[in-house]
């Protein structure tokens, strides 16, 4: 019988297998077909509308408030951290 502890490592393998082959398909899937109807004028950037120009506006910001986020939590963590010491 297989133990615990390797069961784990085999999940944990498969899952970053996983993890690595959707990062490696993300491009792929994200732009559009080529020959496609024009996407109005509206996109400024080609005519294939890999994704609009205000969808990356957005996950821009949507990292910057995860980092000041993480940041902040971090901080405010650490006088508890020393206190334990």
């Amino acid at each position: 019988m297989y133990s615990a502890g390797r069961f784990i490592f085999i999940y944990k393998i498969v899952s970053v297998i996983i993890f690595l082959g959707s990062l490696l398909l993300l491009p792929v899937i994200s732009f559009a077909q080529e020959g496609g109807p024009d996407c109005g004028g509206i996109d400024p950037i080609g005519t294939s509308c890999p994704l609009d120009t205000w969808v990356i506006a957005l996950a821009f910001f949507a990292v910057i408030f995860a980092a000041i986020y993480l940041h902040r939590k971090q901080k405010s963590l650490q006088p508890v951290a020393k206190g334990i010491k």
